[in-house]
């Protein structure tokens, strides 16, 4: 038990040491001596075997061992606290008000189908939805809780994934009768395609593919792009071109026939749906 708890001690004092880059930093924030910091560090690479920083006169330095291992630490440390949060709400009715950020097409096609659910399971909550054209990365403008698409891009927030979506290619049936459907996505470059820029880096989306356990970009022609999903599908219901876009946005058209899903045999890479918030939140 005790080297177990020295353990974890261990691992506190390594991911600290990292997110402030030197030993005395650490020392500081934990209130303690830089000679306990580097006790810690020493017998933590003692028991692993292996080597995490490089130390030098100047910096410090993570070795590919210890940047694999600060990896896990953050993940183990997240659900520290995670755990810590559901423990300290147990036997207590959550109550007050959510203020929530999440894109406009998440909010309504995946999220306010739910709030039924949502308010029958918590009567006292007071909700409100913030939608914004782009994804939230950061909690701001008092938010409490924002709701992610894709890759996280802030470390000092907690995170609790919800869900995947998939995204899927597809067209409207007037294209794919005037141009003809594409069998592998090769064959899009012989196609017109759609594109997507994202509002909050300005890039273009890349088309992914899986490809056995790799993954694969294929380059697109187009002479349009758009900076929301919901445009994005617009125009392809409209016959302007072949889209690649999150299910959720094209769902209900292609259950309605406006939209016809092709390469439904080549797997495209999706993104997981993730809720973030400050972390030690009570």
């Amino acid at each position: 038990m005790i080297q177990n708890i020295d353990r974890l001690h261990g691992i506190l004092v390594f991911q600290r040491v990292v997110e402030l880059g030197t030993l005395s930093g650490a020392a500081r924030a934990l209130g303690v001596s830089t000679s306990a910091v580097s006790a810690a560090l020493a017998r933590l690479e003692r028991k692993l075997t292996v080597r995490l920083l490089d130390r030098t006169t100047r910096r410090l330095g993570l070795t590919a061992e210890g940047a694999e291992f600060y990896s896990r630490c953050k993940q183990i440390t997240a659900d520290l606290e995670e755990a810590e949060l559901i423990v300290g709400r147990a036997g207590r009715v959550p109550s007050g008000r959510l203020r929530a950020g999440m894109p406009s097409g998440l909010s309504r096609m995946w999220i306010v189908p739910r709030l039924p659910e949502f308010a029958r399971s918590f009567p006292s909550v007071s909700l409100e939805i913030v939608c914004t054209d782009f994804v939230p990365y950061t909690i701001e403008n008092g938010l409490d809780v924002a709701i992610q698409v894709g890759e996280l891009h802030d470390s000092r927030l907690a995170v609790r994934r919800l869900a995947s979506i998939r995204y899927v290619v597809c067209a409207s049936p007037g294209y794919l009768a005037e141009r003809g459907t594409p069998r592998t996505p090769d064959e899009l470059m012989g196609h017109v395609c759609l594109t997507y820029r994202r509002p909050r880096n300005g890039r273009l989306r890349e088309w992914r593919f899986r490809s056995g356990s790799s993954m694969r970009h294929v380059a697109v022609n187009g002479f349009m792009t758009f900076n929301s999903g919901e445009a994005l599908v617009a125009a392809a219901r409209a016959g302007l071109g072949i889209i690649q876009v999150a299910e959720y946005y094209a769902q209900p058209f292609l259950e309605s026939g406006e939209l016809v899903e092709i390469l439904a045999n080549h797997k495209t890479v999706g993104y997981d749906i993730s809720a973030v918030f400050p972390r030690q939140q009570r």
